[in-house]
């Protein structure tokens, strides 16, 4: 894992190195093994580098001189490609010469020259690289499939700044006065709780995932060409469960044994759900028929009893043999955290499982510098209750209109009776995307109109917003749901938040149920095989089964969270407070008054707000370190 950022002139006038010593120190947390600046007359690049891959080989910014009818390349990468070795033997044989023993960014340079803009399809991994050809004067970006890694950009009159971290672009221009706040994306980020493409900074937007984007500098602005290399396949209306489950388990195991490699200690998080509980039993399968050293497995352990799945975690551990490390920690200071994580990224993150994701990433890398994740799991196999929500909706939402609203009235998030209230709320809405809207948004339409942010987005008062970007009209509306999650709640959300808490303590988190073959498998697949009679990762859990107590597969979903409500209604209930009504969201036009009355209904126990509280506190604190930029701190210690 590494930090990338670079600056393209479409004109003469040079680039000020200056600009790319800012921008690498704000990027430089992700990358603390070494880092490099190459500068061009119309490009400079500078890179923060983690080394996992080939420590002594892989330095970059990473050059191939100019030979034959091969121009001179330059790359900077960040991520890991996991079939490098197989493409280097190919390339090997097609006539490359390779300096690196066997550094996987060098195979991008040679790729490159081989293939051009069909390399992403040959590569499996994830990634974010930029390529700059000198002679062509031509820039290459690129993304991988699922959006694991980041990769952002901006377009300017007479030049393109990229960088992977939406602050960075404060970086950029040392001096300059605080960008505009784009307003679309601040509605888009307190509806759902992330932006999507557009960042909240005017201008900022993020190449999308298995997408690329080219330019050529002599081309002059707005020559740049973006275009998807990837997109999710079509769902099958005839396929059948059968030979599946041996399928899925050949490909999952294929998926972790590619991302064993590694030169530095690796080891796995381990919550004990099912997810991350299958993808250590299987690493440490393959680990044991290695002969080498047991995984480590690691999980934080919570204070809070109804957070807690230790426990859990330690069965899985001591079913499969794994060298178990349980974490006991809680954030002495969680505003710090947060302060911390919001100069990481440079963004409001509205995900507060963002915290205790950041406890396990800090702990982890203490011990480890690569970690296994389970992520992925819940959107491609339908782990989620709002899914089984859609297949109700679905197939009773007659009976379910009919329902009183005040059946489902409680002021407990997690009880039967609040979530019946949502189901009620989402069966009410037109259709499949405004019930699902109804579902997954924190803010209603009444609620971002109180905010006074309603913009258009909102016909008139208390009406819903009946539709979500990109809704697949041609599935139903379950595998609708699935497939909207994986092209806007994973990349948008999931995946921001694990890069960022990762990142934020330099360590390298890879995904194995996110590898192509299985991601591609299973949104190919119709829901009545992923869930059949709408039970959670009944598939999944066929493919696990053999390899996990019995236990874990029968428990119910557990969310990585930390009691957030009850401190805003406790500790952290005056730091609130400051924050909501006396901090800086008045200079978005945001209004006051529904935030008083939320926390207000909430100390009272009467509704409970977390998510909405956390989301506007998440922005408050994102708009003080907009007022005051500042890198974040290098390493494991945080003040």
């Amino acid at each position: 894992m590494c930090g990338i950022a670079g600056i393209i002139r479409f004109d003469d006038q040079p680039i000020a190195r200056r600009r790319l010593e800012s921008m690498l120190n704000h990027v430089q947390h992700r990358g603390p093994d070494g880092s490099g600046i190459t500068e061009f007359p119309h490009c400079s690049f500078a890179h923060a580098r983690l080394s996992v891959i080939d420590p002594p080989g892989g330095h970059q910014p990473m050059l191939a001189a100019a030979i034959g009818k091969w121009t001179g390349l330059t790359v900077i990468f960040n991520g890991e490609i996991y079939n490098h070795r197989q493409l280097r033997r190919l390339l090997e044989k097609l006539g490359h010469h390779f300096v690196s023993d066997h550094s996987d960014t060098e195979v991008l340079l040679h790729g490159y020259r081989e293939w051009g803009h069909d390399l992403p399809r040959r590569i499996e991994g994830m990634f974010a690289f930029a390529l700059w050809d000198a002679q062509e004067r031509r820039l290459f970006l690129c993304r991988d499939r699922a959006g694991k890694k980041p990769l952002y950009f901006r377009r300017g009159d007479q030049e393109l700044v990229f960088a992977s971290l939406v602050g960075t672009f404060m970086f950029a221009d040392p001096g300059a006065a605080q960008p505009r706040v784009n307003p679309d994306a601040l509605r888009h980020y307190l509806r759902f709780g992330y932006t999507a493409q557009a960042s909240l900074l005017d201008g900022v937007e993020e190449l999308p995932a298995g997408s690329w984007l080219t330019l050529d500098a002599d081309k002059g602005p707005g020559s740049e060409r973006i275009e998807r290399y990837w997109q999710l396949p079509r769902v099958s209306m005839s396929l059948t469960s059968q030979g599946l489950t041996r399928a899925i388990g050949e490909l999952v195991e294929s998926a972790v044994e590619k991302r064993l490699e590694a030169d530095v200690p690796l080891g796995c998080f381990l919550s004990g759900g099912i997810d991350s509980s299958l993808i250590a039993a299987v690493a440490q399968k393959l680990l044991k028929a290695r002969g080498e050293e047991p995984l480590r497995t690691f999980t934080v352990g919570m204070r809070a009893a109804q957070y807690d799945e230790s426990s859990y975690a330690r069965q899985v551990a001591d079913h499969i043999g794994s060298r178990h490390t349980e974490l006991t920690c809680m954030p002495d200071d969680v505003l710090s955290d947060l302060k911390r994580l919001t100069a990481v990224a440079g963004e409001p993150i509205a995900d507060s499982s963002i915290l205790p994701t950041f406890l396990l990433c800090r702990e982890t890398r203490r011990h480890v510098k690569v970690a296994l994740t389970g992520e992925g799991g819940d959107e491609l196999f339908g782990g989620y209750d709002r899914y089984r929500a859609m297949r109700l909706i679905a197939r009773y939402g007659k009976l379910l209109r009919r329902l009183p609203r005040g059946l489902g009235s409680s002021t407990n998030p997690k009880s039967i009776r609040m979530r019946l209230g949502r189901l009620l709320e989402a069966a009410r809405r037109s259709n499949p995307a405004a019930s699902y809207a109804a579902i997954v948004e924190l803010f209603d339409a009444r609620q971002l109109q109180a905010l006074g942010l309603s913009g258009g987005d909102v016909a008139s008062a208390g009406e819903a917003l009946e539709a979500l970007p990109e809704w697949p009209e041609d599935l139903d509306g379950l595998k609708a749901a699935m497939h909207w999650d994986m092209r806007w709640y994973l990349p948008f959300d999931l995946l921001r938040k694990m890069d960022r808490a990762s990142m934020a303590v330099a360590l390298e988190v890879r995904c194995p149920l996110l590898d192509p073959p299985i991601y591609e498998l299973a949104a190919h697949l119709p829901t009545d095989v992923l869930m059949p009679s709408g039970r959670p990762k009944s598939l999944l859990r066929r493919v696990a089964a053999p390899l996990i107590p019995r236990q874990i597969l029968r428990r119910p979903k557990q969310g990585f969270a930390v009691p957030i409500g009850a401190w805003f209604a406790g500790p952290l209930r005056q730091s609130l407070s400051g924050h909501l009504l006396e901090g800086r969201l008045s200079t978005l036009g945001i209004e006051r008054s529904p935030i008083e009355t939320w926390i207000r209904e909430h100390n009272e126990h009467r509704i409970d707000h977390t998510h909405r509280l956390y989301s506007l506190l998440s922005l408050s604190l994102w708009l003080d370190w907009l007022a005051q930029p500042v890198a974040p701190v290098v390493g494991l210690d945080v003040e």
